[in-house]
């Protein structure tokens, strides 16, 4: 029993300090309760802030559903990108509810320690879906890339560069 409360009590010591930290002006992290996929869109920020170099990257509001991430170039229209993310810790690892008007779609998995160990990008125009929500979908997995979700098999692999940018932000892990 008591590991039992010990566990619970190093989780919540490590959500406040989360929440500490979403809640600062200017903050890395966005707004959410739902931890793993803030953890996500915390990697996918970075990533798109070393693709699009000369933008300004905005989080959406946890209630915005098309979009999690805005970037906006001078003179451009704004590039909406939807993040899902699942962890190990997920026994299915399926992702949220897919909804229409993103631009880009990232996909992460995210190890035991919610490092990234599967990183995937593909754009709007790419699939025959991404005009309709989509539901009830399979994260890939690096090693079993087929055993994901059809509407996933298109997507390009990215971990190689996410981790690259993580080793210049000295978060990555050493392989």
């Amino acid at each position: 029993m008591q590991e039992i409360f010990k566990a619970i009590s190093t989780y919540a010591d490590a959500y406040k300090s989360l929440e500490k930290l979403q809640r600062r002006d200017g903050s890395m992290l966005p707004i959410g309760d739902q931890k793993t996929g803030v953890i996500g869109e915390f990697y996918a920020r970075l990533y798109a802030a070393s693709v699009y170099q000369d933008a300004k990257l905005v989080y959406g509001h946890p209630s915005e559903h098309a979009w999690d991430i805005k970037v906006r170039q001078q003179g451009k229209e704004d590039h909406k990108i939807q993040v899902k993310t699942v962890s190990a810790h997920s026994s299915t690892s399926r992702v949220s509810k897919i909804h229409t008007g993103w631009h880009e779609l990232y996909l992460l998995r995210l190890d035991e320690d919610f490092l990234p160990i599967g990183f995937w990008a593909i754009n709007v125009s790419e699939v025959s879906w991404g005009l309709s929500t989509l539901s009830s979908s399979t994260m890939p997995h690096r090693e079993r890339f087929k055993s994901c979700s059809k509407a996933f098999r298109g997507c390009a692999d990215r971990l190689d560069a996410l981790l690259a940018v993580l080793l210049k932000v000295q978060i990555a892990p050493v392989v």
